[in-house]
């Protein structure tokens, strides 16, 4: 029998209060602990790898000695960020049968999660339309 592909998952911009209408996507992030939470965060093709905001280290479970601290770089110049050593599991909530694994940097000062092509983007093909104010999501081939 032939394994039935998911349908695009069509996510319209959403304003969360970090200057109006963006392409968010609420992700579901299990943790070292055990514990899942609704994570939002912008879908950013220009992050190598998954963002979070530093508060989340702790509620996912991680302690200093899940965390490596690495200089990175971004639009402003340089940053501290916090690798997670082992990954955590994550999966878009319409499609919670395509868990994946996340590593994600955590970062002091960050205001919201961004989410980005190590994970995330291995996972789907993503199309953004600025002019639509929508994003699509495609399970990528291999993925289910």
């Amino acid at each position: 029998m032939a394994q039935q592909i998911p349908e695009p998952l069509l996510i319209p911009y959403r304003a969360l209060g970090f200057g109006g209408a963006r392409p968010y996507l609420f992700l579901h992030v299990t943790g070292l602990n055990g514990l899942g939470r609704m994570i939002p965060g912008l879908i950013d093709s220009g992050a190598d790898s998954s963002v979070l905001p530093a508060g989340y280290a702790p509620l996912l479970g991680y302690g200093r000695t899940d965390l490596d601290r690495v200089e990175g770089s971004q639009v402003g110049g340089s940053v501290t960020l916090l690798r997670a050593t082992t990954p955590s599991t994550a999966c878009v909530p319409e499609f919670r049968e395509l868990a994946f694994e996340i590593a994600p940097f955590f970062v002091h000062g960050c205001q919201h999660a961004l989410w980005g092509r190590a994970d995330l983007m291995r996972h789907f093909d993503i199309t953004i339309s600025e002019r639509r104010q929508e994003c699509i999501l495609v399970p990528a081939e291999g993925a289910t």
